[in-house]
């Protein structure tokens, strides 16, 4: 029987990740003799999408480092950086009375996860968590939703912080909500006409009270 799902983006919606990836951009840079960027700047230039190419130029380094960053990014001591945002836990709390919340990432290591989760004490926040390899693209995460076996009903929302994840979501006929406190800037998201561009998870339940393709919005009880 075909429920209302809500599909969940890791990194960016549940995870505030800039840690990890400006620790593995900081090492990197320093190991190739340049100069890292901080933080604040790094992770602004990561939400514009410029390319790591461009970035590890700009501190000196060559392109080609970008293969080592990309080999070092799960490594299970930078995972262990991730942290839920404050609001993470009591956000899904509150999503689990609108639908069943199904966990959705491709990640290079997925075997991984399963132990990141368990040490975020956020296993049991996710009826389901669908993971695989991919190739970052939204073909690539909708196939892996496709596969899942999931039986989605009307209403069901995609929501993650990316153009992969507004894409994917689109192919699969899912109401697509962004969140633009992710790894990328709200302009970027613009572009890709998600049917709502939200701060965090803590507005996410608001949308999901508007009918969509409605002038006004009509109430859509949560889930019993």
């Amino acid at each position: 029987m075909s429920r209302r799902w809500i599909f969940l983006d890791l990194d960016g919606p549940v995870l505030d990740v800039s840690r990890r990836y400006h620790q593995v951009h900081r090492g990197l840079v320093l190991r190739h003799g340049g100069r890292p960027l901080d933080r604040e700047e790094y992770w602004d230039a990561k939400r514009n999408r410029v390319p790591e190419a461009g970035i590890l130029a700009r501190c000196g380094v060559s392109p080609e480092a970008e293969t080592e960053r990309l080999a070092e990014i799960e490594a299970p001591a930078h995972l262990a950086l991730d942290r839920p945002w404050p609001w993470t836990g009591a956000a899904l709390e509150e999503l689990a009375r609108w639908g069943s919340l199904a966990l959705v990432t491709l990640r290079r290591h997925p075997d991984r996860l399963a132990d990141q989760l368990a040490a975020l004490d956020l296993t049991r926040s996710f009826e389901r968590i669908v993971a695989g390899r991919g190739d970052g693209t939204s073909e690539a995460k909708a196939v892996l939703l496709r596969e899942s076996g999931i039986d989605w009903g009307p209403g069901s929302v995609l929501v993650g912080d990316t153009e992969v994840d507004i894409a994917s979501g689109k192919a699969l006929g899912l109401r697509t909500v962004a969140l633009s406190c992710g790894i990328r800037a709200p302009h970027l998201l613009e572009r890709w006409s998600p049917d709502a561009l939200l701060s965090d998870l803590r507005d996410v339940p608001s949308m999901l009270s508007c009918r969509p393709g409605e002038g006004r919005p009509g109430p859509l009880p949560p889930c019993p």
